[in-house]
């Protein structure tokens, strides 16, 4: 059944979009992947004007390829993939916006009733790299499995959500702050952006490590990169050619609070404008900021 989609809001995607692994063997139909394809072709560059190629096909051996991948038994049911790639200038905010485009057409994806889940890896030389003709200066930063939700098969997956706390979020006090990182910031001080702030709450993340902690200052909100302790460092993932997922995190939250801003109508822009704050520990860093209108 096919939801409508203008009567579908950003906050009721966000709320119902889940990481699915078990899917129909159903194909999608051709007026659904007609208004995914249009949709990709119109959000293709993030905030700052990076551009990334986008690529729906399907693939029809999946399970060898999934088993090489580490997602063999995870990910069941669909031959149907959302492939990206970008340029691989990662000195900039390249990844950034990368997630950022992404998760918008996934949350598009949701309002039309599929389901969708996140898979990172190392893929330049998998099948996916060929499927989209990936070129020598660009990365593929993540696949999506995309198909409609095998409702039969949904208790397993939340038996594996349930493994690996996928559906836990932070609290909101440790999340976000007031002027510095030593004051929380409450939802009747974030006014009128609480609603934005929560929906950023609830955005996925690799591992579900939540690495963002964003503080508000005036009418800026800083958004800050908290490095998981132990995350593999800069020279691993450039040897490993795995991508840095937890600025793909960034790009992520980033979606969610913006469009959600949009649909509240408090409207704003993206900069770069560190606060020079001082940062709670070595592993924080300042990213980007949201100013208000």
């Amino acid at each position: 059944m096919m939801v409508d989609v203008k009567a579908y809001s950003v906050i009721r995607a966000i709320e119902s979009r889940y990481s699915c692994r078990s899917y129909k063997n159903k194909a999608l139909p051709h007026d659904v992947k007609s208004q995914l394809l249009g949709y990709i072709g119109h959000v293709k560059a993030g905030p700052f004007g990076t551009k990334s190629r986008f690529k729906l096909g399907a693939y029809k051996s999946t399970g060898a390829l999934l088993k090489r991948l580490n997602t063999y038994g995870f990910i069941k049911g669909t031959d149907e993939f959302l492939i990206g790639a970008t340029g691989g200038d990662t000195e900039k905010l390249q990844l950034e916006e990368f997630g950022y485009v992404l998760e918008k057409i996934i949350l598009k994806a949701t309002s039309l009733g599929l389901g969708t889940c996140w898979m990172g890896g190392t893929f330049r030389k998998s099948v996916f790299s060929k499927m989209i003709s990936l070129k020598k200066d660009e990365i593929l930063p993540a696949v999506i499995a995309i198909g409609y939700v095998d409702d039969k098969q949904r208790r397993l997956d939340n038996v594996v959500r349930g493994l690996v706390k996928a559906s836990r979020r932070r609290p909101w006090e440790l999340l976000f702050y007031s002027e510095n990182f030593e004051t929380p910031l409450t939802k009747e001080a974030a006014e009128p952006f609480s609603v934005p702030l929560e929906m950023l709450r609830l955005a996925p993340s690799a591992s579900n490590r939540q690495p963002w902690k964003v503080v508000k200052k005036d009418d800026c909100f800083h958004f800050y990169l908290r490095r998981t302790p132990g995350y593999q460092d800069q020279a691993v993932l450039k040897w490993t050619g795995k991508a840095d997922l937890q600025r793909i995190d960034i790009g992520i939250a980033m979606c969610h609070f913006e469009l959600t801003c949009n649909e509240k109508e408090s409207t704003g822009r993206w900069l770069v404008h560190d606060p020079n704050l001082p940062l709670p520990d070595e592993l924080t860093g300042y990213k980007v900021s949201w100013i208000g209108d």
